[in-house]
């Protein structure tokens, strides 16, 4: 069976939802991921095995359009406001969400999750920040709670080379800058202790997720994590938006592809206090299923 059918048949067992729509025609709906799939070109009906692939053409093309969307300055200036597309008000909740959500999970949950090079017996910590943009989360989280060394993903150009001043001479000399989609990194094995994810997923194909995935958990240290935070729509599976080639997914379809990933949830919860207009964010603390710590 492919990967989509593998997502909608433990959808459908657990009773979640296949169904979606478009987020801007309240018209286009769709009955099913495959539906909307197919429908796009991004999976083929058949093959010769009889089970449905990533189009290579659709492909190319779906990563071209979020790139063109988030290289264009007029849809996200290199700031705060305009990575959080003009919300830069959630910004410090935000901020102290996800603080508080990993100083419970260490203190509670995961006492093995070294943050600091002095919790490490010396060695130096370090964490990847995926989609990073200009670097908000290594700024205002990861480096904060300690972390040594931070590498930054970001497939955009404009946006990475905006990140050494935006984090200041501070942190930026304890950052390593990568300017790559996510479908094509490839951490190195046994090398984070946290690897956070944050308002990126969307921008990922199925297929890519759950392989992206896949190279996290390898790239983990014992005791480390693989954290996702990310909008999730409550009353469909999905939500596509054409506009930037990106799908929001329900919190159920997040982890089914979690666990095609191999991953197991250690810890989640919702962050609070976000304005009614924003989607429900989730908080997902994960490990790999192959390599229990407790």
């Amino acid at each position: 069976m492919d990967l989509t059918n593998q997502i909608q048949d433990i959808l459908v067992r657990a009773g979640n939802y296949i169904h979606g729509r478009d987020s801007e025609d309240a018209g286009v709906t769709y009955t099913s991921i495959v539906e909307w799939k197919e429908g796009s070109g991004m999976i083929s009906s058949t093959s010769p095995e009889g089970t449905r692939q990533q189009n290579d053409e659709t492909r190319r093309q779906w990563y071209e359009t979020g790139y063109d969307f988030w290289e264009d300055e007029s849809n996200c200036a290199a700031t705060v406001d305009g990575v959080l597309g003009g919300f830069a008000c959630i910004s410090k909740r935000d901020l102290e969400g996800s603080a508080d959500f990993v100083r419970y999970l260490k203190s509670n949950i995961r006492p093995e999750l070294n943050l600091t090079e002095e919790e490490n017996g010396g060695v130096p910590t370090r964490a990847c920040e995926c989609g990073a943009g200009i670097g908000r989360v290594s700024k205002g989280l990861l480096l904060p709670l300690g972390i040594t060394q931070c590498d930054l993903v970001e497939p955009s150009p404009r946006l990475i080379s905006s990140a050494p001043e935006y984090l200041g001479d501070r942190y930026s000399s304890k950052c390593r800058f990568f300017c790559t989609g996510l479908q094509d990194f490839q951490p190195k094995a046994d090398f984070y202790d946290i690897i956070w994810i944050q308002w990126v997923i969307g921008y990922l194909t199925d297929d890519d997720l759950v392989d992206f995935l896949e190279r996290c958990a390898a790239g983990l240290r014992l005791g480390g994590v693989v954290v996702i935070k990310d909008n999730t729509c409550e009353d469909v599976a999905f939500v596509a938006d054409r506009s930037d080639a990106s799908v929001t997914r329900s919190f159920p379809y997040i982890l089914a592809i979690a666990e095609r990933a191999g991953l197991r949830v250690v810890y989640q919860r919702f962050q609070e206090d976000f304005p009614e207009s924003i989607f429900p964010v989730p908080i997902i603390a994960m490990e790999p299923k192959a390599r229990k710590c407790h």
